[in-house]
């Protein structure tokens, strides 16, 4: 599909961020804990839970080797680092996003273990081997799927890890409706849970887990919205009601692709081997 990623819903204003440090008192530049940072600066569902779940599974240590595909504002890079004190190279392709999780990795006092860097993935030169990539809700946006997983396998060394939680194609979609859904999403590589497992296995992926989240996350997107949506006359004092129409659209755009078993979401955890 065309378009670009920044025009999903999803990523407006993406200072928005450092508006809310200085709500909860963090002024422009002073250092700030990782710990109130990870309220705040996490993009995929249930946060530093989720995180903590991968670094357990996967087994990320100190001694670890991190490449993060897709890291939005550095949060589970910074989490992980400050967690596991693994180093981490968190691969971000929107240059803001990008500009902003460096100041925040800084910040953090975290700039020794967590390397930022502004590209595309598909055209990032690896620098590994890595003994884990990772990522959350990021590589179903991501076009030519065979090439990505391929790139993936490269970077990981022998019996290196891969663990993912991303959204998968669960059910058709109206044709009146598909426009909006591929706005919404940017589904470049959106597929079934077989085409997900074969992609697998054709990079020499091993999977050793595989589970589906379709129900927790239908119920995370929903609950979401309830509480955006009660927090709207505080939020819009913070952000303007431009931003917050637009995280309602896609929470609640969300959820309903959710609810409708459009999209359904896989958590992976895959050795190379």
């Amino acid at each position: 599909m065309g378009g670009n990623i920044t025009s999903m819903e999803l990523y407006p204003r993406p200072e928005r961020l450092l508006v809310e440090l200085r709500a909860r008192g963090i002024a422009d530049n002073a250092p700030v804990l990782v710990e109130m940072l990870s309220e705040i600066d996490q993009l995929h569902y249930h946060g530093t839970a989720a995180l903590d779940i991968a670094i357990k599974r996967a087994e990320i240590g100190s001694a670890s080797r991190v490449l993060e595909i897709g890291s939005g504002w550095g949060g589970c890079a910074r989490w992980i680092a400050h967690r596991a004190g693994a180093s981490v190279t968190a691969v971000e392709m929107q240059a803001d996003y990008d500009r902003i999780g460096r100041t925040l990795t800084a910040r953090a006092g975290l700039d020794d273990r967590v390397m930022h860097v502004n590209a595309d993935f598909l055209e990032f030169q690896l620098a590994g081997p890595y003994t884990h990539v990772v990522s959350w809700l990021a590589l179903f946006h991501i076009p030519d799927r065979p090439r990505c997983l391929g790139k993936i396998a490269d970077a990981l060394e022998p019996t290196g890890v891969l663990w993912a939680e991303d959204l998968y194609a669960r059910g058709p979609v109206p044709g009146n409706e598909r426009a909006a859904f591929n706005a919404r999403l940017f589904p470049n590589s959106l597929v079934t849970i077989d085409e997900y497992r074969a992609g697998l296995h054709q990079a020499g992926l091993e999977i050793m887990e595989v589970e589906d989240m379709s129900q927790d996350w239908g119920h995370f997107t929903e609950t979401r919205t309830a509480s955006f949506r009660a927090d709207r006359a505080a939020f819009e004092h913070r952000h303007g009601s431009a931003t917050f129409e637009a995280l309602d659209r896609f929470y609640d755009g969300m959820a309903s692709d959710f609810a409708r078993s459009f999209v359904g979401g896989l958590r992976i955890l895959a050795r190379k081997g």
